[in-house]
């Protein structure tokens, strides 16, 4: 079984997209943790419209504690072989799960990612992102090539991992998960996740990536200002110049 894991603060617009790219995979044995971080709109409405499948469990919080501490409610509370996390506001191709999930067990992988898409608020695709087929630690350090639902990771390779709260806290979580999986590998071919670009100023989100980033290397690593250096750079190279990753 799969256990994705789904925080939700005021997704009101999106989140039925989200959850039906769920419902509809072809691969059907999964369960889907929502965690609404007490939503002010009619998100929670939303999802308790789903509360008659069995698959979905809804948890509530009183008070907004943002991302990384909703989706360590959701690792607290799964119950899958496997893991993985969608934003309430992304959504996934139908065959994702079915056809991850077997390349994954065809290679005996712990960890796996794909390929993915900036969407606009309608859906519409306007960019394809293809990333590195092998990724471990050190190749991610360069760059984060993985966006939140992109990969796939056997549970009990992670069972004590929680996300930090620091800002890119899934970046600094995918790199503990590869302290622990020597890489995670990617069906080159396939696309199958859907990210949603907001209305903010793309310059303005590539300084502030940008200084979280440093922040990852330099605070949250503890890798010293050289080498914090060295990885700040490949990072801006990747993507400021081959504008692979945003």
């Amino acid at each position: 079984m799969i256990s994705i894991i789904m925080p939700a603060y005021n997704a009101e617009q999106y989140i039925r997209n989200a959850i039906e790219s769920i419902i509809s995979q072809t691969y059907q044995d999964w369960e889907l943790l929502i965690i609404d971080d007490n939503s002010s709109d009619n998100t929670l409405k939303i999802i308790d419209s789903y509360a008659s499948d069995s698959r979905i469990r809804i948890f509530e919080n009183t008070s907004n504690l943002g991302p990384a501490k909703a989706r360590n409610l959701g690792l607290e509370n799964a119950k899958g072989e496997y893991i993985a996390f969608l934003d309430a506001d992304d959504f996934l191709h139908r065959e994702k799960f079915e056809s991850q999930l077997k390349f994954m067990q065809d290679n005996r992988l712990e960890m796996s990612h794909g390929n993915y898409c900036f969407c606009d608020d309608s859906g519409k695709i306007s960019k394809k992102v293809y990333v590195s087929e092998k990724i471990d630690y050190f190749t991610l350090l360069k760059g984060n090539q993985f966006k939140i639902m992109t990969p796939l990771i056997v549970r009990n390779k992670i069972m004590d991992l929680r996300f930090p709260e620091v800002r890119h806290e899934d970046y600094a979580f995918y790199l503990d998960c590869l302290k622990r999986i020597p890489y995670s590998l990617a069906q080159v071919e396939r696309l199958d996740s859907f990210v949603r670009v907001g209305h903010a100023s793309v310059s303005s989100n590539k300084i502030k990536s940008a200084i979280w980033t440093w922040d990852i290397y330099y605070k949250y690593e503890k890798l010293g200002l050289l080498k914090s250096l060295y990885y700040f750079i490949c990072y801006a190279y990747n993507g400021f110049v081959k504008h692979k990753i945003i």
